[in-house]
Protein backbone atom coordinates (compact mmCIF):
# COMPACT_ATOMS: atom_id res chain seq x y z
CA UNK A 1 0.00 0.00 0.00
CA UNK A 2 2.78 2.23 0.73
CA UNK A 3 4.48 1.58 -2.66
CA UNK A 4 1.24 2.80 -4.69
CA UNK A 5 0.35 5.80 -2.76
CA UNK A 6 3.97 7.11 -2.97
CA UNK A 7 3.83 6.37 -7.13
CA UNK A 8 0.16 7.65 -7.22
CA UNK A 9 1.89 11.06 -5.65
CA UNK A 10 4.65 11.15 -7.54
CA UNK A 11 2.22 11.22 -10.43
CA UNK A 12 0.14 13.94 -9.27
CA UNK A 13 3.48 16.19 -8.13
CA UNK A 14 4.24 16.99 -11.72
CA UNK A 15 0.52 17.81 -12.79
CA UNK A 16 -0.30 20.74 -10.30
CA UNK A 17 3.45 22.03 -11.05
CA UNK A 18 1.79 23.10 -14.44
CA UNK A 19 -1.13 24.18 -13.59
CA UNK A 20 0.37 26.51 -11.40
CA UNK A 21 2.57 27.93 -14.25
CA UNK A 22 -0.30 28.19 -16.68
CA UNK A 23 -2.48 30.75 -13.41
CA UNK A 24 0.50 32.31 -13.35
CA UNK A 25 0.66 32.94 -17.25
CA UNK A 26 -3.02 33.88 -17.27
CA UNK A 27 -2.00 36.26 -13.92
CA UNK A 28 0.35 38.08 -16.09
CA UNK A 29 -1.58 38.59 -19.12
CA UNK A 30 -4.34 40.12 -16.88
CA UNK A 31 -2.00 42.35 -15.46
CA UNK A 32 -0.11 43.22 -18.74
CA UNK A 33 -3.79 44.03 -20.03
CA UNK A 34 -4.38 46.99 -16.70
CA UNK A 35 -1.56 48.08 -17.03
CA UNK A 36 -2.12 48.82 -21.19
CA UNK A 37 -5.19 50.48 -20.36
CA UNK A 38 -3.71 52.20 -17.37
CA UNK A 39 -0.53 54.18 -19.14
CA UNK A 40 -3.06 54.28 -23.38
CA UNK A 41 -1.35 52.17 -24.85
CA UNK A 42 -4.12 50.05 -25.75
CA UNK A 43 -5.95 53.14 -26.90
CA UNK A 44 -2.96 53.49 -29.31
CA UNK A 45 -2.85 50.50 -31.27
CA UNK A 46 -6.44 50.69 -31.62
CA UNK A 47 -6.25 54.07 -33.03
CA UNK A 48 -3.49 52.66 -35.05
CA UNK A 49 -5.35 50.02 -36.22
CA UNK A 50 -8.70 52.00 -37.11
CA UNK A 51 -6.98 54.31 -39.43
CA UNK A 52 -8.75 54.18 -42.81
CA UNK A 53 -6.32 52.96 -45.38
CA UNK A 54 -5.79 55.52 -48.25
CA UNK A 55 -5.76 54.13 -51.56
CA UNK A 56 -4.94 56.02 -54.58
CA UNK A 57 -4.94 55.15 -58.22
CA UNK A 58 -1.73 56.89 -60.26
CA UNK A 59 -3.04 57.39 -63.70
CA UNK A 60 -0.29 56.28 -66.13
CA UNK A 61 0.37 58.99 -68.63
CA UNK A 62 1.07 57.94 -72.15
CA UNK A 63 3.98 58.63 -74.24
CA UNK A 64 3.40 61.64 -76.68
CA UNK A 65 3.21 60.08 -80.41
CA UNK A 66 6.05 60.10 -82.59
CA UNK A 67 5.56 62.51 -85.05
CA UNK A 68 5.43 61.23 -88.41
CA UNK A 69 7.93 62.50 -91.12
CA UNK A 70 5.57 64.29 -93.79
CA UNK A 71 6.21 62.20 -97.17
CA UNK A 72 8.59 63.73 -99.98
CA UNK A 73 6.90 65.86 -102.87
CA UNK A 74 6.47 64.19 -105.85
CA UNK A 75 9.30 64.50 -108.17
CA UNK A 76 8.83 67.40 -111.16
CA UNK A 77 8.66 65.91 -114.51
CA UNK A 78 9.73 68.37 -117.81
CA UNK A 79 6.63 68.67 -119.78
CA UNK A 80 7.93 67.38 -123.06
CA UNK A 81 7.01 69.93 -126.24
CA UNK A 82 3.77 69.11 -128.79
CA UNK A 83 5.07 66.87 -131.92
CA UNK A 84 5.41 68.69 -134.82
CA UNK A 85 2.34 67.84 -137.41
CA UNK A 86 2.70 69.13 -140.83
CA UNK A 87 0.32 71.27 -142.25
CA UNK A 88 -1.23 69.45 -144.44
CA UNK A 89 -1.22 69.94 -148.21
CA UNK A 90 -4.02 71.54 -150.02
CA UNK A 91 -4.10 71.65 -154.03
CA UNK A 92 -6.52 73.65 -155.49
CA UNK A 93 -7.69 72.10 -158.78
CA UNK A 94 -7.97 75.26 -161.91
CA UNK A 95 -11.59 74.69 -163.69
CA UNK A 96 -10.86 73.50 -167.29
CA UNK A 97 -10.35 76.23 -170.14
CA UNK A 98 -13.33 76.52 -172.29
CA UNK A 99 -13.99 74.44 -175.47
CA UNK A 100 -13.18 76.68 -178.72
CA UNK A 101 -16.76 75.30 -179.78
CA UNK A 102 -18.96 76.36 -176.77
CA UNK A 103 -22.19 77.80 -177.60
CA UNK A 104 -22.97 81.34 -176.94
CA UNK A 105 -26.44 81.76 -175.45
CA UNK A 106 -28.22 84.92 -175.94
CA UNK A 107 -31.34 86.30 -174.20
CA UNK A 108 -34.17 87.81 -176.04
CA UNK A 109 -35.57 91.01 -175.45
CA UNK A 110 -38.54 91.29 -173.62
CA UNK A 111 -40.76 94.47 -175.44
CA UNK A 112 -41.84 96.84 -172.38
CA UNK A 113 -44.63 95.89 -170.76
CA UNK A 114 -47.48 99.17 -170.85
CA UNK A 115 -49.55 99.63 -167.88
CA UNK A 116 -52.75 100.75 -168.54
CA UNK A 117 -53.28 103.93 -166.37
CA UNK A 118 -54.73 103.64 -162.70
CA UNK A 119 -57.72 104.64 -161.24
CA UNK A 120 -56.49 107.70 -159.03
CA UNK A 121 -55.80 108.11 -155.27
CA UNK A 122 -58.61 108.70 -153.36
CA UNK A 123 -58.61 112.54 -151.84
CA UNK A 124 -57.20 112.80 -148.21
CA UNK A 125 -60.06 113.21 -145.67
CA UNK A 126 -61.02 116.71 -144.84
CA UNK A 127 -59.01 117.94 -141.62
CA UNK A 128 -60.76 118.15 -138.51
CA UNK A 129 -62.32 121.40 -137.83
CA UNK A 130 -60.67 122.99 -135.34
CA UNK A 131 -61.74 126.26 -132.76
CA UNK A 132 -63.24 126.74 -129.37
CA UNK A 133 -61.28 127.33 -126.15
CA UNK A 134 -61.34 125.27 -122.77
CA UNK A 135 -62.89 126.29 -119.69
CA UNK A 136 -60.40 126.86 -117.41
CA UNK A 137 -62.31 126.62 -114.20
CA UNK A 138 -63.76 122.91 -114.98
CA UNK A 139 -60.48 121.82 -115.78
CA UNK A 140 -58.69 122.93 -112.28
CA UNK A 141 -62.34 121.83 -110.52
CA UNK A 142 -61.97 118.31 -111.83
CA UNK A 143 -58.87 116.94 -111.27
CA UNK A 144 -58.02 113.61 -111.58
CA UNK A 145 -56.98 111.75 -108.35
CA UNK A 146 -52.68 111.22 -108.04
CA UNK A 147 -52.23 107.48 -108.57
CA UNK A 148 -50.57 106.25 -105.43
CA UNK A 149 -48.20 104.11 -106.61
CA UNK A 150 -46.20 107.14 -108.62
CA UNK A 151 -46.50 108.92 -105.04
CA UNK A 152 -44.67 106.10 -103.82
CA UNK A 153 -42.35 105.92 -106.54
CA UNK A 154 -41.57 109.44 -106.36
CA UNK A 155 -43.24 110.30 -110.03
CA UNK A 156 -44.13 113.79 -111.02
CA UNK A 157 -44.24 115.54 -114.64
CA UNK A 158 -46.58 117.49 -116.91
CA UNK A 159 -48.09 115.96 -119.77
CA UNK A 160 -49.01 118.53 -122.70
CA UNK A 161 -52.17 117.79 -124.37
CA UNK A 162 -55.15 118.44 -126.99
CA UNK A 163 -58.66 118.23 -126.13
CA UNK A 164 -61.72 117.84 -128.60
CA UNK A 165 -64.31 120.06 -127.90
CA UNK A 166 -67.47 118.49 -128.92
CA UNK A 167 -71.13 119.80 -129.78
CA UNK A 168 -72.72 119.82 -126.01
CA UNK A 169 -69.76 121.86 -125.08
CA UNK A 170 -67.97 119.42 -122.91
CA UNK A 171 -64.50 117.46 -123.22
CA UNK A 172 -65.10 114.42 -124.60
CA UNK A 173 -62.05 113.04 -126.50
CA UNK A 174 -57.89 113.81 -126.10
CA UNK A 175 -54.14 112.88 -127.43
CA UNK A 176 -51.36 113.81 -125.78
CA UNK A 177 -48.46 115.55 -127.58
CA UNK A 178 -46.37 115.46 -125.08
CA UNK A 179 -45.63 112.88 -122.17
CA UNK A 180 -45.05 113.38 -118.50
CA UNK A 181 -42.05 110.60 -118.78
CA UNK A 182 -44.40 108.14 -116.67
CA UNK A 183 -47.33 106.24 -118.28
CA UNK A 184 -49.42 106.12 -115.15
CA UNK A 185 -49.88 109.80 -114.79
CA UNK A 186 -50.50 110.69 -118.83
CA UNK A 187 -53.26 107.78 -118.63
CA UNK A 188 -54.36 108.96 -115.14
CA UNK A 189 -55.04 112.56 -117.69
CA UNK A 190 -56.35 110.49 -120.42
CA UNK A 191 -59.28 109.03 -118.45
CA UNK A 192 -60.10 112.13 -116.67
CA UNK A 193 -60.06 113.91 -119.98
CA UNK A 194 -62.95 111.56 -121.14
CA UNK A 195 -64.80 111.55 -118.54
CA UNK A 196 -66.56 114.51 -120.40
CA UNK A 197 -66.68 116.56 -116.56
CA UNK A 198 -64.38 119.36 -118.27
CA UNK A 199 -66.62 122.53 -119.83
CA UNK A 200 -65.83 124.08 -122.68
CA UNK A 201 -67.12 126.51 -125.86
CA UNK A 202 -67.01 124.70 -129.29
CA UNK A 203 -67.14 126.81 -132.33
CA UNK A 204 -70.36 127.78 -134.34
CA UNK A 205 -70.97 127.30 -138.17
CA UNK A 206 -73.95 128.80 -139.61
CA UNK A 207 -74.70 129.68 -135.82
CA UNK A 208 -75.18 126.46 -134.75
CA UNK A 209 -72.52 124.92 -132.58
CA UNK A 210 -70.31 122.18 -133.71
CA UNK A 211 -67.34 119.97 -132.29
CA UNK A 212 -63.70 120.85 -132.72
CA UNK A 213 -60.26 120.45 -131.81
CA UNK A 214 -59.21 123.35 -129.40
CA UNK A 215 -56.03 124.55 -131.40
CA UNK A 216 -54.23 125.56 -128.02
CA UNK A 217 -52.09 123.08 -126.31
CA UNK A 218 -52.72 121.92 -122.69
CA UNK A 219 -50.04 121.53 -120.22
CA UNK A 220 -51.25 119.08 -116.91
CA UNK A 221 -49.22 118.66 -113.97
CA UNK A 222 -48.59 116.41 -111.50
CA UNK A 223 -47.02 117.89 -108.52
CA UNK A 224 -45.59 115.40 -105.16
CA UNK A 225 -45.69 118.79 -103.15
CA UNK A 226 -50.18 118.50 -104.05
CA UNK A 227 -50.18 115.11 -103.11
CA UNK A 228 -48.75 115.55 -99.25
Amino acid sequence: MSYLSQSSYRRQQPQSSGRLVGIAVVILLHVGVIYALATGLAQKVVHVIADPIKTEIIEEIAPPPEEVPPPPPPPKFDTPPPPFIPPPEIQISQPPPPAANAIQTTTAERPPVVQPPGRPAPAAPPAPPTGGKIDVKSLAKNRPEYPAQSIRLEEAGTTVMRLYCNADGRISDATIEKSSGFERLDQAWMKEAKRGRWRCEPPTVNGNPQGAWIPSMVPLTFRLEDAR
